[in-house]
């Protein structure tokens, strides 16, 4: 299986997205301008909720509970942030239509979490990347599977030096 990217552009991508500031700002504590950014970008591929909130639906969709989130989380089946005392999670790790989390965002997510924090991986999936033709990885997820993978591998390399 070849883990090239591809230079394929897939349709409706948007490329005047607005995404969280890079490169030099993205290990630093993030602002409320930073949480807007994230807010916006994430818009066209589910948003981002509070973990409480997320706990709620998975319990009204008889999918879990809190505890079922948890184990999500503590298990790197999905990633979330802190941002001012709340926990939040971009919902593109779900399929909005029954909430079950999509099998590549784990691949994704373990290589990344070896270096980055939840903030950071966020941040990664949200902004335009150099391995995948200036594409967001979040927008690419359904189509280009092992471009994203690829990606992801070869950012987490150069992060760990």
């Amino acid at each position: 299986m070849s883990l090239e990217p591809s230079t394929a552009e897939p349709d409706g991508l948007r490329r005047d997205s607005v995404t969280p500031e890079s490169d030099e700002g993205i290990r630093r504590v993030p602002s409320d301008r930073d949480f807007v950014a994230m807010r916006v970008g994430y818009r066209a591929t589910g948003g981002i909720a509070r973990g409480d909130d997320l706990a709620r639906l998975l319990e009204d969709m008889q999918r879990g509970d809190v505890s079922t989130l948890a184990r999500l989380i503590a298990s790197g089946a999905v990633f979330g942030f802190d941002w001012h005392g709340s926990f939040w999670v971009p919902m593109f790790q779900f399929e909005l239509s029954d909430l079950s989390v999509k099998p590549l965002v784990r691949q994704v997510q373990t290589e990344l979490a070896q270096v980055f924090d939840g903030w950071t991986i966020a941040v990664w999936f949200a902004q335009r990347n150099s391995w995948l033709d200036e594409q967001r990885p979040v927008d690419l997820l359904d189509t280009h599977r092992s471009a994203v993978l690829y990606a992801a591998w070869a950012d987490r390399l150069i992060a760990s030096g």
